[in-house]
């Protein structure tokens, strides 16, 4: 069970859209980017018919990128197609190790006297996207998985309408602009772009974000963004668990807490 069950597949910028609006002086190192990018995206081997159509490049193009890239282990052979590789795992490993927000946030989780206990997780908002940074797994007997580095729309995620509900109005609707379609996952899921702007400005008045079954069934989160991180990039985090638990005083136990560590993570927020 987890409530991270949905992939980011009609909300994401069209891959090959996304590479021509970046002004780049190194074409070369966009173009190999853009093919990360993609690999991470579609989550399975790609061949190189595929790729060029993804990134509206040429197949001799996209060729030379995936051997030069193979050369140093980002990606690898599979199935006749192309996944990432080794090097991308480590690489992110390095990121998070030499993050002080990342180990600060594992040094503080399991003191949390509430939130301590369940799925704690911490995420920044690209774009319209959370991306998953860290996760504290708590001692509940059911743990509520979310990969570390997954990608996920911010629209139906406590963590994304917390961060989207510190930005200012301007910016928000210029990323709002950008969704062709609300996911449905389930009942309880928003279907039109006035309940999505309802439930972010009861987000932003009470001080924290709720997804009451709107992401996974018999799931619910609660989040906090962290304060003063709205005008670089969002962070917030979350805690996660059945929803049969969630009574008023747990809820109110992990506002408390995750409010607490928000702000304890504000000062490390640099990027």
């Amino acid at each position: 069970m987890s409530c991270t069950a949905v992939t980011t597949e009609g909300m994401n910028v069209d891959a090959a859209q996304s590479l021509r609006s970046v002004d780049s002086r190194s074409p070369a190192v966009t173009r190999a980017v853009a093919l990360l990018e993609e690999l991470a995206r579609q989550r399975g081997p790609l061949g190189i018919a595929d790729l060029a159509r993804s990134l509206d490049l040429a197949k001799s193009t996209v060729a030379n990128l995936c051997t030069a890239l193979e050369g140093t282990k980002m990606i690898r052979r599979v199935d006749g197609g192309w996944a990432l590789g080794h090097k991308v795992v480590e690489l992110g490993q390095a990121f998070l190790a030499s993050t002080d927000l990342v180990a600060e946030f594992r040094r503080t989780t399991s003191a949390l006297p509430v939130g301590g206990q369940e799925t704690v997780l911490l995420a920044v908002l690209d774009g319209l996207e959370v991306v998953y940074l860290a996760r504290h797994d708590g001692t509940q007997p059911i743990r509520l998985a979310s990969d570390i580095g997954r990608r996920m729309p911010a629209v139906v995620t406590a963590l994304g309408k917390a961060m989207l509900a510190t930005l200012e109005e301007d910016e928000l609707e210029r990323r709002l602009a950008g969704i062709d379609e609300l996911p449905v996952l389930t009942g309880r899921s928003h279907r039109t772009m006035d309940e999505l702007r309802r439930d972010l400005g009861e987000t932003r008045a009470r001080g924290y974000a709720l997804d009451d079954e709107q992401n996974t069934d018999g799931v619910a989160c609660v989040s906090v963004a962290l304060p003063g991180c709205g005008g670089h990039t969002p962070a917030a985090v979350s805690a996660t668990l059945l929803k049969a638990r969630l009574t008023d005083d747990l809820r109110d136990g992990l506002v408390a807490d995750l409010t607490s560590l928000a702000h304890e993570l504000s000062r490390l927020a640099t990027w």
